[in-house]
């Protein structure tokens, strides 16, 4: 099973983020609208400008699958809720928390 990895962090301002990581050389993968994922080569950084403020949920780590079956999968290891899709972004995923707290995401893009 293939999974490749996305950070997020909450951002003011997309368009001054964008200028910045283009700058920095990263090839810009999605823009989302509320989201910009860039790949770094190494893995996918995101920024997002829709996050609440609280410092708790300004991280996500998001693991993105290649099918609905691996996030059904991934649900049914580790429990929590079962996968819902997003509309919006496109997305079919679902959250739960790691022991320290951290808010993870498993997901496939839909496009």
């Amino acid at each position: 099973m293939h999974c490749d990895l996305i950070n997020f962090y909450r951002v003011e301002d997309l368009e001054k983020t964008r200028t910045f990581y283009t700058k920095m050389g990263l090839k810009l993968y999605k823009d989302q609208g509320k989201c910009l994922i860039f790949d770094a080569g190494f893995g996918k950084l995101g920024f997002c400008n829709h996050f609440p403020s609280k410092v708790s949920d300004q991280t996500c780590i998001t693991f993105v699958y290649d099918s609905r079956q691996a996030v059904d999968e991934m649900a049914k290891i580790l429990g929590g809720d079962p996968p819902t899709y997003n509309d919006y972004f496109k997305i079919y995923h679902f959250f739960l928390n790691d022991p320290n707290g951290i808010k993870l995401e498993f997901q496939v893009f839909e496009e």
